[in-house]
């Protein structure tokens, strides 16, 4: 069944420091989590990272699950990629990306896996840890335009990516496809029955589950929807 995901505002965690760059600098950041679960239990992990510092830098590294991340506030640069406003990249296992650089009104995103990873691998230092070849680092901005859209063709394997815009009241549509896939409220609110979905909540559908039946809230609602590759399926 759908899991539905949503911590006010008021829950984040306390701040965590982050080492960046050759000397070292200290950063702050804010991480709340919505779904936690351990590493190798098979089970999905969605996070938001908060980070108010300009100028912080999370040095270039890689994981060893694939993974969605949603930016949802604030502005910087995710490698080549500049960031300003809502933008979904993708990267599979193993496969290297970065720097994020915080921009001057600070950065928000979201990391969201179906099974849960054990940290970042930081590169160069983790390059003999790379069990297998880069493969896929896909990147899009989502339009401010008022329509539904993919955001980049659905890949062989099911990797997809989509905004689905939904008026006030109105039944939110699924994309087609039954793969493991995230529905993230990057604007608006929905309801799923009693439960109230707030801005920055979520929802994760594992594979071959029914599709969430969400209703957009009073404002209408902007949900990103991210689908994982068929790997993550099994």
């Amino acid at each position: 069944m759908p899991t539905l995901a949503t911590i006010p505002r008021s829950a984040a965690a306390p701040p965590r420091a982050l080492a960046s760059g050759p000397a070292g600098k200290v950063f702050t950041y804010h991480r709340s989590d919505y779904l936690a679960s351990a590493p190798g239990a098979g089970e999905p992990q969605a996070f938001l990272v908060e980070m108010p510092e300009p100028g912080a830098v999370i040095p270039p590294h890689f994981h060893r699950e694939n993974e969605f991340q949603v930016v949802v506030a604030g502005s910087g640069r995710l490698g080549v990629h500049a960031l300003d406003g809502v933008a979904v990249h993708f990267a599979d296992a193993y496969t290297p990306y970065g720097p994020i650089r915080v921009g001057p009104a600070g950065l928000a995103f979201f990391t969201l896996r179906a099974r849960a990873d054990a940290g970042a691998e930081y590169m160069p230092e983790s390059r003999a840890r790379m069990a297998r070849k880069a493969r896929r680092s896909v990147a899009a901005d989502v339009s401010s335009a008022g329509e539904t859209a993919a955001l980049w063709p659905t890949h062989a394997d099911g990797l997809g990516a989509w905004i689905v815009r939904a008026r006030p009241g109105e039944a939110v549509a699924s994309p087609p496809g039954e793969g493991g896939r995230y529905y993230l409220i990057v604007s608006g609110s929905a309801a799923d029955g009693a439960a109230r979905l707030t801005c920055w909540s979520c929802v994760w559908k594992p594979a071959g589950a029914p599709h969430p039946a969400l209703d957009a809230g009073p404002d209408g609602a902007e949900i990103v929807v991210v689908q994982f590759p068929e790997e993550d399926s099994t």
